[in-house]
């Protein structure tokens, strides 16, 4: 699972390390330049439903194989990227196909491990953390090593072909492995939109999207604007990612041995909020404090609403249409976060505005958690509203 996380996040990291060597070479403008990322975080949003529909013909394990080729297809293109169409396609193909298979995910670990699933979980998410990190690390030696950044980012797609074989490897021991042999009726290839437990689980992961690539954008600006050295600043985005991932780690685990997910809700989120506000009242005497609650509220909220998405589906058909109704909304929503925090800097010429409207969202997310109780079910609802 740790694999597969890597390969659905590693073409977000990939490209901004190389993008100054990208819009030379091609002549990109400023708003192609900034949109590559937003065309692979929409893309993202708009192909999960399509990873649940693709599962429903042929089957989750299937699904995930043929995805994982398409981001291998996407990678390889980059070789080719000698226009802007070219590149831009690229981009979108690997949205999408990061998108389909996160939809896929949460119901595969219920499936296939149902006992640890907080463990896998969490595994997971660090593996999604870790591959914005590793490309971006990655990015500019490799450009050197293999004389460009098309082939620096074509290496991408060899690692997603080799995961593409070695899961198609592992296809049918998990089709040995599995008990449930229900069939899934039309209705359950819908998205859960009549669900109101969805609509729920879609709102909090809205809002951790929204406030989490708020922090990943605009966490380093705002400490050189403090007048902060760019080390220094780097240095605590840096901190800010290894908190996150730690909480990605640890935290879920727990969720094994517990049914009632708010204390952790509350833990987590309390802790996020706690560090905005540090960030906003107290950015240079708390800097590092404020980050690491920072992280540690967005690292655990996010892979907690990982766990809801497994909680609240009754089997691995519900999994994957309730991960794709989260993720199309809350990708497409949440890549708003940093441009609400940039438009307003640029009204007000602070971060102040931005982060305290993240800190509102928080503890607006906070105040719902008691909705969170255990036992809600995606399919009684729908059942309640076909009665």
């Amino acid at each position: 699972m740790a694999t597969i996380g890597l390969n659905l996040r590693a073409a977000l990291g990939s490209i901004p390390p190389l993008l100054d060597q990208i819009v030379n070479e091609l002549g990109l403008s400023a708003t192609i330049a900034g949109s590559l990322t937003s065309i692979a975080v929409i893309f993202m949003g708009l192909f999960a439903p399509v990873g649940q529909r693709i599962a429903a013909r042929h089957g989750a394990e299937v699904a995930t194989a043929f995805i994982l080729g398409a981001l291998s297809v996407s990678g390889f293109m980059r070789l080719l990227a000698t226009s802007v169409i070219v590149l831009l396609v690229s981009v979108a193909v690997a949205g999408a196909s990061m998108g389909a298979a996160s939809a896929l995910i949460p119901g595969i670990i219920a499936r296939h491990v149902p006992k640890s699933r907080g463990l896998t979980t969490g595994i997971y998410s660090a593996g999604l953390a870790m591959g914005v990190a590793i490309a971006a690390w990655l990015a500019v030696p490799s450009a050197n090593w293999l004389g460009g950044w098309r082939p620096a980012l074509a290496v991408w797609g060899v690692f997603a072909a080799v995961t593409t074989v070695a899961w198609l490897s592992l296809i049918p021991r998990m089709r040995r492995t599995i008990h449930d042999h229900e069939d899934t009726p039309l209705i359950q290839r819908r998205l859960p939109w009549r669900s109101r437990t969805a609509w729920f689980v879609v709102a909090y992961t809205t809002a951790i999207m929204i406030i989490g690539f708020s922090g990943l954008a605009w966490i380093t600006p705002l400490y050189v604007e403090l007048g902060e050295s760019i080390d220094y600043a780097a240095g605590l985005f840096v901190l800010f990612q290894t908190v996150q991932l730690l909480a990605m780690l640890t935290l879920p685990t727990i969720t094994d041995y517990t049914k009632d997910r708010r204390p952790l809700l509350f833990i987590t989120l309390g802790a996020g909020a706690l560090g905005i506000a540090f960030l906003l009242f107290f950015p240079l005497s708390m800097a590092i404090p404020a980050v690491a609650l920072f992280g540690l509220g967005l690292g655990g909220g996010s892979t907690m609403g990982l766990i809801l998405l497994v909680d609240y589906a009754g089997n691995q058909a519900d999994a994957a249409r309730l991960g794709a109704m989260t993720l199309l909304i809350a990708f497409i929503v949440g890549a708003s976060g940093p441009l609400i925090l940039g438009t307003l800097h640029d009204l007000t010429g602070s971060f102040s505005p931005g982060y305290a409207v993240m800190l509102v969202l928080t503890l607006i997310t906070i105040a719902f958690l008691p909705l969170f109780r255990p036992g809600r079910s995606i399919t009684d609802d729908e059942a309640a509203a076909r009665a």
